[in-house]
């Protein structure tokens, strides 16, 4: 079996510049986006609602993006300039979490949609050890305003 090798062109793949309000309802953040396509605001929002999962729930479970109910905007002109980022949880079960999530840039339409995360316990494929102190940090950072160099 070969290799699948993509290139989205990003030097990193974390797209929230910053975690600007958190609490056990919701999330807010922010991020800057330049000539980028619609499709890494829907990027940015799953990693923001994946993000608030892992606070929610203590950092203690992996968390991952299980479905888009549904969205606005996949296609269309590039995001430019600063956005905000903002996460409203809806409803949550055992290991399952439903958000509704916006992307709000100053300029053109918003992106949104219904967003469904799961979570699971870590295991050795998905190891604790290594990922619940890196979303951590990175939360930490994110939160602290040093978000470019998280």
């Amino acid at each position: 079996m070969g290799k699948l090798a993509f290139n989205s062109g990003l030097c990193g793949f974390r797209l929230i510049d910053a975690v600007t309000d958190v609490h056990a309802r919701g999330i807010e953040g922010f991020k800057r986006f330049v000539r980028s396509p619609p499709f890494l605001g829907i990027e940015a929002l799953a990693q923001l609602g994946a993000l608030h999962v892992r606070f929610v729930t203590g950092f203690d479970k992996h968390a991952f993006l299980l479905t888009l109910k549904h969205f606005s905007k996949a296609s269309g002109p590039p995001l430019d300039g600063p956005c905000r980022l903002r996460g409203r949880l809806i409803g949550r079960g055992d290991s399952a979490f439903s958000y509704h999530l916006e992307a709000v840039p100053e300029e053109g339409p918003r992106i949104e949609g219904e967003f469904v995360f799961a979570t699971m316990e870590y295991d050795r494929v998905f190891r604790r050890e290594m990922l619940a102190e890196h979303y951590r940090e990175v939360f930490s950072c994110l939160r602290n305003g040093s978000g470019k160099g998280c």
